[in-house]
């Protein structure tokens, strides 16, 4: 008696196949990112996440800090409540970005 093992295959949707190149068996598709190394750095000054400070800090400078980034260091330096109030003023902010979009 033969007993063989087969690994089932994920089969990508239609819409993934026409615009993904195919992949080897040891291939994976890669992950977007746009996180250059000085935004990392960057990332790291903690005047960027105290509450206060970090906005003043950054329209002194003009530094930018996404809001992925924000978070994180919120919850490095602050804890889990940093973490809560980054998330909800970056959302604010993205609530306000995505409103004054249209206007003039």
């Amino acid at each position: 008696m033969t007993v063989t093992a087969t690994t089932p295959t994920a089969t990508p949707s239609r819409a993934a196949q026409d615009i993904l190149p195919p992949l080897g068996p040891d291939e994976h598709v890669p992950v977007p990112g746009t996180l250059t190394f000085g935004e990392f750095v960057s990332a790291l000054n903690p005047l960027q996440h105290v509450p206060v400070v970090g906005t003043i800090y950054r329209a002194m400078t003009g530094d930018t800090l996404a809001p992925p980034l924000r978070v994180l260091g919120a919850a490095a330096f602050g804890g889990p409540l940093g973490m809560l109030s980054a998330a909800a003023f970056a959302a604010i902010e993205e609530v306000g970005r995505a409103g004054t979009s249209g206007r003039a």
